[in-house]
């Protein structure tokens, strides 16, 4: 169980770093597994592949298909993978027994898990000055964040099954803004990617210092759906992130807090679709009806600024 002191770290931060929540010896099948999916051999041998034929380097930089989760030439990403070295993972009970804590709730949704690894050899486009790329991941209705952040949002939990040192890219959290997020973001589906994104955090009207979230084997990062993030390159190309990522949430809010990587794409289309339909069909993709205690005047402002062309009568006609 969670502490006093730690459950209100992660309410003031938006995040919680727990060391030791796994051991490294119940991760190392695991690690073997998320290994070989993503190189076809250990990523020692694959460091020594690389070595012998650095022309190869290119070709797997990019894979197709969000497959690349998982590695340059993984077979899977998504969790439950069919394998139980990585699927039992999610039964250990201290696990879920922080996840619960955090959500404050024992009735929890799963929203889905992925196999992440990636190598220092093949990095590429992650920001290149400090303040660039924090962003907060998508929400699958597209709704603006809501500022009651532990309720209407979600955990993302990494299970670190190699050290994330400070040389090995471990990712960077902007402590205190996940309470922000509904007055920080005022047009979140407004850049090339469709996305919740800052460019410079330098200009926001808060001033945050990103934490690096670093840590041993067997550590786990929770971190609020409303907490910015962002990557940052390697500075020792031979190493690697390989983490198992979940996403969690409440389920009484699991309809409109449930997260899918929506293609870009798609995402572009979707804007314009959500604006112009009815109530009815925002329903399908995962709004609350008009009358959920989701809709108050502050929160149908958030839903102005994002969508300032959509009809908002219904769901202000169902609070008369």
């Amino acid at each position: 169980m969670l502490t006093r002191e730690q459950c209100e770290s992660y309410q003031r931060d938006g995040y919680l770093l727990v060391p030791d929540l796994f051991s490294k010896e119940q991760l190392a099948p695991a690690l073997a597994v998320a290994e070989q999916n993503a190189y076809g051999k250990s990523h020692e041998e694959f460091n020594a592949e690389i070595d012998a034929h650095p022309e190869i380097a290119e070709t797997l930089i990019r894979p197709k298909g969000r497959r690349s989760f998982g590695g340059p030439r993984a077979e899977f990403h998504d969790i439950p993978t069919g394998i139980d070295a990585i699927d039992r993972t999610l039964e250990h009970e201290p696990f879920l027994d922080a996840l619960s804590q955090l959500l404050d709730t024992p009735d929890m949704h799963y929203h889905h898990g992925f196999v992440y690894a990636r190598s220092g050899r093949l990095d590429r486009g992650t920001p290149k000055e400090p303040w660039q790329g924090f962003h907060i991941d998508w929400a699958k209705p597209m709704l603006p964040p809501h500022p009651e952040w532990q309720r209407y949002g979600h955990i993302q939990a990494w299970v670190y099954l190699t050290d994330n040192d400070a040389d090995c890219a471990p990712v960077r959290v902007l402590p205190g803004a996940h309470s922000k997020m509904n007055k920080l973001i005022r047009d979140p589906l407004g850049t090339e990617h469709a996305s919740y994104r800052f460019d410079d955090i330098r200009k926001l009207p808060y001033k945050f210092e990103p934490v690096t979230a670093t840590g041993k084997t067997g550590t786990v990062l929770f971190y609020s759906s409303h907490t910015p993030h962002s990557a940052q390159a390697f500075t020792n190309p031979r190493k690697q992130r390989a983490v198992l990522f979940y996403a969690v949430g409440r389920r009484d809010t699991s309809t409109w807090t449930l997260t899918e990587k929506r293609d870009i794409q798609e995402r572009g289309r979707l804007r314009p679709f959500l604006t112009k339909t009815t109530a009815r069909v925002r329903s399908l993709f995962g709004w609350p009806n008009p009358g959920d205690d989701f809709y108050t005047p502050e929160t149908l402002n958030l839903i102005k600024n994002a969508y300032p062309e959509m009809d908002l009568s219904p769901y202000k006609e169902s609070r008369l």
